[in-house]
Order: C-alpha cells, then sequence, then structure tokens
C-alpha cells in the first residue's frame, strides 16, 4: 500500500471513530474470592457407596442391612435387626462439613462424595456439604445369634464380599454454578472476583443427597464372635425360655380356674342374696299392708275410744248430777194457775204430770226452783 492511500484509511479510521459515541468504562470493585481445593480428611475417610440412593429418606432402614459388593456392584442382600431394639436416629442441620467455593481443579472434581458434580473449564461451583441425619445400632442391638445362624451355609468367597451396614449418614450437597465473565458481558445476581478474573451467577442452589456407611465386614464380624457359643447359648436360652413359657403357662392355667372357682361361687352368692332379697321383699310388703291395716284398726279404735270417752264423760256427768240431786233435793214449787186465776201449789210431780194438769185446765209455769 502506497503512503496516500494509508494516510487515508487512516484518516477514515479517525474520523470513524470520532463519529463513534464515547463508551462509559465500567468499574466494578469486588473482594477476591479464594478457592478450596480440597475436603476434610474425616469426610474423605468416609465409605460412600454408589446404589444405596433409595435410602436417602429412610436411612434407618439402611442400617443393619447386610449388603454384597462386587467391584462397582452393590447387591442388598437381608437386614439383620433386632424387633425390640431398632436403631438409633438423630437429625441435625447444622453440622456443616465443608463450605467453599471449587474450580475443575478442585481434587475430587465429579467424584460421588460430592454428588457427582462435574466442574468445567471457566466455571466455579459454591458446594455446601451438611449432615442432616445419622443412624446406627449400638453393640448389644446387633443381632449375632441370627447372623451366625445365616453364615452358617455362606461360602467363603460370598464372606470376603458380604459387609453388615453399622451406621449410615445421610449428607446433603447444595451447588450452585458460577459463570466467567468475559469482556463487558452484562452480569447480575452474586459476582465475584478469584485471581483477577469475575464470576456471576443468578441460579439457585441445587440439593443433592449422598449416603455414608460404616461397614463391617462378614468376616470380621464372625470373628469376633463364637457361633458355636452364642448359637448353642441362645439354644438353652430358647428351650429355659419355653419352660419358663410352659410352666408360667399352666400357673395360668390354675389361675384361671381358681377365678373360674371363684366367679361361681360368687354367682351362686349373688342368686342366694336375689332369692332372699325377694323374698324379703314379699315379706316387706306383706309387712307393709299389715301395718297398713293395723294403722287403720288403730285410727278406728281411737275414734271409737273418743266416742266411748266422750259419752263416757256425758254418763260420768249425768251421774254425778243424779247423785248431786240425789243428796241434795229440794221441793220443788210449781204453781199451776187456772183460767180464772185461781192458783194451786203443787210439791211433789210424781203422781201428778203437768199434761195432766194441763187436761184439768191449768196453764203450768214453772216459778222456781
Amino acid at each position: 500500500m502506497n503512503l496516500p492511500l494509508r494516510l487515508c484509511v487512516v484518516s477514515l479510521l479517525l474520523l470513524f471513530s470520532a463519529l463513534l459515541p464515547a463508551q462509559s468504562s465500567r468499574k466494578i470493585k469486588l473482594t477476591p474470592s479464594s478457592l478450596g481445593f480440597d475436603l476434610p480428611d474425616t469426610y474423605k475417610q468416609r465409605t460412600f457407596i454408589k446404589g444405596l440412593s433409595g435410602f436417602v429418606h429412610k436411612i434407618d432402614q439402611l442400617t443393619g442391612t447386610m449388603v454384597m459388593i462386587d467391584g462397582n456392584k452393590t447387591t442388598v442382600l437381608t437386614r439383620f435387626v433386632r424387633q425390640d431394639k431398632p436403631p438409633v436416629v438423630t437429625t441435625s442441620t447444622s453440622d456443616v462439613i465443608y463450605s467453599a467455593k471449587i474450580d475443575s481443579k478442585f481434587k475430587l472434581n465429579g467424584a460421588y462424595c460430592i454428588a457427582s458434580t462435574k466442574i468445567e473449564k471457566d466455571n466455579i461451583y459454591e458446594i455446601i456439604l451438611t449432615d442432616v441425619g445419622y443412624s446406627f445400632l449400638p453393640e448389644d442391638y446387633i443381632p449375632y445369634v441370627e447372623i451366625c445362624r445365616a453364615a452358617t451355609n455362606v461360602a467363603p468367597e460370598t464372606r470376603k464380599k458380604t459387609y453388615y451396614i453399622r451406621s449410615a449418614k445421610l449428607t446433603t450437597v447444595y451447588t450452585r454454578a458460577f459463570q466467567k465473565v468475559v469482556g463487558n458481558s452484562e452480569v447480575s445476581g452474586v459476582v465475584f472476583s478469584v485471581g483477577g478474573e469475575v464470576f456471576s451467577s443468578s441460579d439457585q442452589f441445587k440439593l443433592d443427597y449422598i449416603v455414608s456407611v460404616d461397614l463391617v465386614s462378614l468376616e470380621k464380624l464372625l470373628s469376633l464372635q463364637n457361633c458355636n457359643d452364642l448359637i448353642n447359648n441362645e439354644e438353652i436360652a430358647r428351650r429355659e425360655k419355653a419352660e419358663k413359657a410352659r410352666l408360667e403357662a399352666m400357673k395360668a392355667e390354675e389361675e384361671k380356674k381358681a377365678r373360674e372357682q371363684e366367679l361361681a361361687a360368687a354367682k351362686a352368692q349373688v342368686e342366694d342374696l336375689k332369692k332372699t332379697l325377694n323374698e324379703s321383699i314379699y315379706r316387706t310388703a306383706e309387712m307393709q299392708r299389715h301395718l297398713h291395716e293395723a294403722q287403720d284398726k288403730e285410727r278406728a279404735a281411737l275414734e271409737q275410744l273418743n266416742t266411748a270417752i266422750r259419752q263416757a264423760n256425758e254418763l260420768s256427768a249425768q251421774a254425778e248430777q243424779a247423785r248431786q240431786n240425789a243428796e241434795s233435793r229440794e221441793e220443788v214449787i210449781l204453781t199451776f194457775k187456772n183460767k180464772d186465776g185461781k192458783v194451786l201449789e203443787i210439791k211433789n210431780l210424781d203422781e201428778l204430770s203437768e199434761d195432766k194438769l194441763r187436761a184439768l185446765g191449768f196453764d203450768v209455769e214453772v216459778l222456781r226452783r
């Protein structure tokens, strides 16, 4: 390109740059964040087994389970838990194990212990691990006798692959992805910087569950116990329990018969008392009827007595009056007056009555006594 043409191009570029609107520079001041590169050793030392995701919401059902692990394949065989002593379960919402931001250089990137979270290049993930549940079986809760019996016919090769889950933990994994901000791209949501680069995210946390377990190999479990003694002792205990149950049943049967006899005697006594009560009620009714009759007779006799008393009193008064009249008898002077006014005095009325005098034409008038 010759010089005049080159100058012309430069002039045009300057002209266009002068015509373009000036862009305001965006300045964001962010506090740098650091990245976490490893998990705590106490967490990494846990046993994580794939294939147990079905137990994330019922880890108590996972505890006490016998599993067979063959390579990457896990098979749930059966469960050995005493009915009277189920696993002890505890819950928590504050046992945060790990909280950090990690990138693709994270040592356990994509591992099952962080819910298989895969971090791509130019991305950063915020991750929070929290234990929320724990289920375990104390030593005296483990049914060793049942395990010994079940393991009697198990082949040695199978025993090596078989494990007993003594305890289980449930852990929540919260993750959120942050993308690298390139150039003058718009940013929103949560923003931070790492190593001079800006990352942002508008996503919500994603929640996953993972299960870690405490395994005891079947061989070790059996080696710590003398199965023959356990089975023999259990058999003896079972027989003693059966004999005790038989004796208790006999005693209960005798007790039942005794109670039945007492019940029969009580029923007979009740019947006798009912009969006696009915007879007593009948006699009481008869006595009440006789009482009413006697009371009626009493009232009638009382009325008759009162009448007799009145009559006796009247007759006594009359007799007394007659006696007094007999003892202090006075002459009764009667004056008789005839039509002519002639007066006749009579001192004895025994032979001459008033009727006779009136028949003779006298008016009878009592003058004095």
